[in-house]
């Protein structure tokens, strides 16, 4: 049998470690304990909750956490959260949990109930989860709906066969297809200049520079200093930006020799800024050796679509895709994706 604990960080040095060391093994994650630290202790609304599976011994077997976020919607002030960090060890699923010995619920479902039960009464929500696509079915029994988030990911690479071999989840001839591609794109942006003209009006600034344009209808978040210092850490991350248009910035995501440059999250106040940012980026892709750029467009909206039309202009191949995660709210309105200001920003925490 084992104990459910729910705790807040900071936790001691040993679970800590405990937590982090299985989730890597369990995930092949190489998340560092300073990255896993900050996120559950240092966010500008607070540290995280946890939810502890724990034998007699004291033991960690299983864990989920809620990182809380700050945004406003509606013009008040409220707490989301993101669940991050789940698991449970496989020998464990099967042993009764102090408490529940009488429930049918598998024991990650209780798990994540409890916690879930535990920060909505202190005010807490919506939760967002992201999970792989079987537990999408289990969600509705602890109030997690699935809720599909249309996006357009569009793709500029530069380095073809490299990007061929390393995207996942592609038989031989969609990886000969996006080679081809990928081939049809680098010629195109070798016969345009990146080193002079329109993309010497973008340039980098610190992360935290000045204020954001607002959404108050829709959850959005890290658009307020505190928020963008913690999200973003110095030496993974630029935000770029026009002098002359302080609205107009695009955050990304350094490449390398196995990733794109990735945009993470952005706002143009006028669609004729993508491309001189455009033009940034490719450079900046080649002076990291990157795989070429990826942006992902979230919703259909004008504004989305105007996006898509000028990526696809500049050579971008942009496919569209369903992002599904499971939302906690009492709030129907908020189970829907028409109520947030979706980006990669929520999916790319990875070091």
């Amino acid at each position: 049998m084992v104990n459910l604990r729910i705790l807040r960080s900071p936790l001691s040095d040993d679970q800590n470690r405990s937590i982090l060391s299985q989730y890597n093994r369990l995930t092949a994650s190489e998340i560092p304990m300073s990255e896993f630290l900050r996120w559950v202790q240092d966010g500008p609304v607070g540290p995280a909750w946890h939810a502890l599976l724990e034998t007699e011994d004291a033991e960690i077997v299983g864990h989920t956490s809620l990182i809380p976020l700050r945004t406003i919607y509606r013009g008040t002030s409220i707490t989301p959260a993101k669940s991050e960090y789940s698991f449970i060890r496989e020998e464990f699923r099967s042993v009764k949990i102090q408490g529940f010995e009488r429930s049918a619920r598998p024991k990650f479902l209780i798990l994540v109930d409890q916690l879930f039960r535990h920060c909505a009464n202190l005010g807490w929500g919506p939760f967002l989860i992201s999970t792989t696509p079987a537990l999408h079915k289990l969600g509705p029994r602890v109030q997690c709906y699935p809720v599909d988030f249309p996006l357009r990911e569009g793709l500029l690479i530069l380095k073809p066969w490299a990007s061929a071999r390393s995207t996942p989840n592609l038989n031989k001839w969609q990886r000969m297809a996006l080679s081809l591609v990928g081939a049809l794109q680098t010629t195109l942006w070798r016969a345009i200049p990146t080193a002079s003209g329109d993309g010497n009006r973008v340039r980098s600034i610190p992360i935290a520079s000045g204020a954001v344009e607002e959404f108050p209808e829709l959850l959005s978040f890290f658009e307020d200093e505190d928020s963008l210092r913690w999200r973003y850490l110095e030496g993974q991350y630029e935000r770029l930006a026009i002098e002359s248009l302080p609205l107009n910035y695009a955050i990304v995501k350094r490449g390398s020799e196995n990733r794109y440059l990735r945009v993470c999250q952005w706002n143009f106040t006028s669609a004729d800024s993508v491309a001189p940012f455009v033009k940034t980026m490719v450079r900046m892709a080649r002076d990291q050796n990157a795989l070429g750029v990826r942006w992902a467009v979230y919703g259909n909206e004008a504004a989305a679509s105007e996006l898509v039309a000028r990526l696809r202009r500049l050579g971008f191949l942009c496919v569209s895709r369903v992002r599904t995660e499971l939302i906690h709210s009492e709030n129907q309105e908020l189970r829907t994706a028409a109520a947030w200001k979706m980006n990669d920003a929520m999916f790319s925490f990875d070091p």
